[in-house]
């Protein structure tokens, strides 16, 4: 499959109230079942059973497991970028250390959690030609800043070329992608966040 092939989960759009609170639940069971039972144990029955909903209900939404992996990741990876730009609104970023750490400590709390089932979500993202799309948070926090024309833009990236932003962007990604993948002891210490808070400042000042 092509990566940049759009795949569209979903049978039927979350346009209603009631819809989109029982994509909620699918998720959240969804989302369970990945962390404690893995992946072996993860088909659209025991979804359902957890969802507390019938298996017609979920194939309304879901044609398959699969359909419901690559949805997950994408609700996921949106999450991250809304947490990322809604913390560097509110603790405003003064200098470039408060927003290198803002950016990163964001994107390690959102990438953080049930890490057996981030895992999951990223090789399911892999296998259907969709890995692009794990930039998508660091990406989307790069575009909203250059959209705006904001202090930070002109503070810290007026002269960072588009190769330059890219290389910071998968290079960030890159590292916390490979640290929940091998399930390293790395992810949530201290140490790796001044790592990464080091790559990107260093990405940063390399572009003035």
């Amino acid at each position: 499959m092509k990566e940049d092939q759009v795949i569209d989960p979903y049978r039927k759009k979350p346009k209603q109230i009631r819809s989109e609170e029982t994509i909620e639940v699918i998720f959240e069971a969804a989302a369970r079942i990945l962390q404690t039972k893995g992946l072996d144990k993860f088909n659209t029955n025991a979804i359902a059973g957890l969802a507390g909903i019938s298996i017609g209900t979920l194939y309304q939404y879901f044609p398959n497991k699969n359909a419901i992996l690559v949805a997950l990741a994408r609700r996921e990876l949106g999450k991250v970028s809304g947490v990322i730009i809604k913390n560097i609104t509110a603790e405003y970023a003064s200098n470039e250390n408060e927003l290198a750490r803002v950016v990163v400590r964001s994107l390690l709390k959102a990438f953080g959690g049930r890490q057996r089932a981030r895992k999951v979500l990223i090789e399911a993202l892999v296998a259907n030609g969709l890995s692009q799309e794990l930039s998508r948070p660091i990406d989307d926090v790069m575009q909203a800043i250059f959209a705006q024309k904001t202090q930070l833009q002109t503070q810290y990236f007026k002269s960072m070329t588009p190769v330059g932003l890219y290389v910071m962007t998968r290079a960030v990604i890159g590292t916390i992608r490979s640290v929940v993948m091998e399930q390293s002891d790395y992810l949530g210490t201290e140490e790796f966040e001044e790592e990464l808070v080091r790559l990107l400042l260093y990405c940063m000042r390399e572009g003035d």
